[in-house]
């Protein structure tokens, strides 16, 4: 089993999550909790982490992961162009469980979200933006706790974080803000009625 550290998720302890932070900072696999469930991070700056992701977890390398970003000005850097749709969903319902599909130069397309946890933005923050995608085996159940990450992913990583239940223990919202209007392409926490109201409103 690989290293397994508690963390407050109420009031993170510096120290440690420094120490997670070291971790990514030199390429390592983090799994942690968010407001959703758990995920497996890596930073963007060590393809080769990246890469690892996709063999531990037995994913398709058609299904790209998701950018975690640590505060909502990120998204000028990755998204090629920022619509209005995408700034009312940005400014209302970030942090937390959206995950938007953007064009990006870099990319062709990208899904960016910043989950409303603090051991989660600690790390993004710490570390700089994180690509994830939850912690579990492809097709199987995504988990909400720790002890519920398969073993062999547990073993395979350079370090998981237990904060704790995760609070909302369902998936995050995709929406494509690629064109408009925008489409739900993954239903998750927030329904798509709560999408429209933030963009009219």
């Amino acid at each position: 089993m690989g290293k397994i550290i508690k963390i407050n998720a109420e009031k993170p302890e510096r120290e440690k999550i420094q120490e997670a932070v070291a971790v990514l900072k030199r390429g390592g696999l983090v799994i942690f909790p968010t407001d959703t469930v758990y995920g497996l991070g890596a930073s963007i700056r060590f393809p080769r982490a990246m890469r690892r992701i996709y063999r531990i977890k037995k994913r398709s390398s058609k299904k790209p992961l998701v950018l975690l970003v640590g505060f909502k000005k990120e998204t000028g850097k990755f998204a090629d162009k920022i619509s209005n749709e995408m700034r009312k969903l940005v400014k209302k319902l970030w942090p937390g469980p959206l995950t938007l599909v953007v064009t990006s130069k870099k990319y062709g397309t990208i899904a960016l979200r910043m989950p409303d946890h603090r051991i989660a933005l600690g790390l993004i923050r710490g570390a700089g933006p994180l690509a994830a995608t939850s912690a579990n085996i492809s097709g199987k159940r995504e988990n909400i706790r720790i002890k519920g990450i398969e073993k062999r992913l547990l073993r395979e990583v350079d370090l998981s974080i237990d904060g704790g239940e995760a609070t909302l223990g369902m998936v995050s919202t995709v929406a494509d803000v690629t064109s408009r209007p925008f489409k739900v392409i993954r239903k998750g926490c927030i329904g798509e009625e709560e999408l429209r109201k933030a963009i009219k409103g």
